[in-house]
Parts: structure tokens; sequence; C-alpha cells
């Protein structure tokens, strides 16, 4: 009984005849009116708010799924995406990379740079070798631990004990950090710098050259 003369009470602040008046009912639809603007308004103000933070968007070419060093780029590997500005790393390509080899490995949802891409024309083998660097092709045994395109690895030269110097180990490093570019199984076609080809080639003559991994 409380609640429904609280009801009653409440219904007679308001009489029918001032509830249903047009002048109340424009004044309810102006009040949803501005509600709606004052909601549109913070809306857009958010927006522009993260644009300021983020940035313009930017078309980005993205790696579909893992290409690995070595491949050339198809269609079907790569899409394009619109990334916020300030999230997009400093060499994204935004065009298409498609015919292009790839030098070291993309994961699946990176952005494709520059300096992952072989220059335009260049295939095979010589797309791999990096600026000043020439590839020299290491004999190598069944013992030589499995290498795949795009490894690091430490050139470790070998000799004959009976012929060492005293001064010097029979075996030492003729080059660091080279990069696999091609696997068969008699050789291992390495990438060295310039500085180093010429102690590699003298090594492989001299004794002989085991590739060492490196770790990622």
């Amino acid at each position: 009984m409380r609640i429904r003369r609280r009801v009653i009470a409440r219904r007679r602040l308001l009489p029918r005849r001032v509830r249903h008046h047009p002048l109340v009912r424009l004044a309810a639809v102006v009040v949803v009116a501005l509600v709606a603007t004052s909601v549109i308004q913070r809306s857009a103000a958010v927006a522009i708010d993260a644009r300021r933070r983020w940035g313009q968007e930017r078309t980005v070419v993205v790696a579909r799924h893992r290409i690995a060093s070595g491949e050339v780029v198809d269609a079907n590997a790569v899409t394009t995406e619109s990334w916020p500005a300030a999230v997009v790393p400093n060499g994204a390509v935004d065009t298409s990379p498609v015919g292009r080899t790839v030098v070291d490995t993309i994961e699946p949802g990176e952005a494709v740079l520059a300096s992952r891409l072989a220059p335009t024309g260049l295939s095979g083998v010589a797309a791999l070798i990096p600026a000043g660097w020439r590839a020299v092709a290491v004999p190598v045994g069944p013992a030589v631990v499995t290498l795949s395109v795009g490894d690091h690895v430490d050139l470790i030269a070998g000799f004959d004990v009976a012929n060492a110097s005293t001064a010097q180990a029979p075996a030492f490093t003729v080059a660091r950090d080279a990069v696999v570019v091609a696997v068969d199984d008699q050789r291992v076609t390495v990438a060295v710098p310039g500085t180093d080809v010429e102690r590699v080639a003298f090594a492989i003559v001299a004794g002989t050259v085991v590739p060492a991994l490196r770790a990622p």
C-alpha cells in the first residue's frame, strides 16, 4: 500500500495534461538531443586525441605467414594494412615487394622492412650477400652440424698439428658471424665480410674449415 501511494503521489506531481502537453514533449526531445550531441562530441574528442597521440594511419605491407631467408615474396605471402603512424617501424615498405628475395626471415604479422629485402633485380645467392661481402664455398663432411640458409656461423680453421707453429694454436677463427647463403650435400656457401675473404680462402686451401653455428 505504501508503494502504491508513493507512485500515485508522484503522478500527482505531474498532472496528465502536463505530462502530455506538446511543450513538455518538445522539452524531452530537446534534452535527448542534447545528451546525444554531448556523447557524439565526447567520442569525437577521444578519436581526435587518439589520432594526435598515434598519428595518421599509414598503409603497411605485412607478412601473412613466415617468409624464410632466401625465399622470393609472392602475392599470397603479404597483405596491406592500415597502422597508426606511431607504431610503424622505420623502413617499413608501403609498396608491393612481390618478386623480391628475403634476406632475413620475416615472421607472420610483421611489417615488411626494406632492410630484409634484397635489392630489386637480384635473386638466388647473389641476393643474399650483403653489400661489401663475398660468398665462399666451404667443403663439408657428414659430421658438420645441419645448417640452413640464413643461419649465422663462425668459420673455424684447423691445421695439421705436426706442421703448426708452436706460437700458434692448430685451430682458430677466420671469420665471425658469417651468413649461410646456400647449402648442399658437399658444401656450405657462406657470405663473409670482404676483409675476411682472403683469410678464409687460405684456410680452405691449407687446412680444414668447419662452420660453427651461432646462437640466434
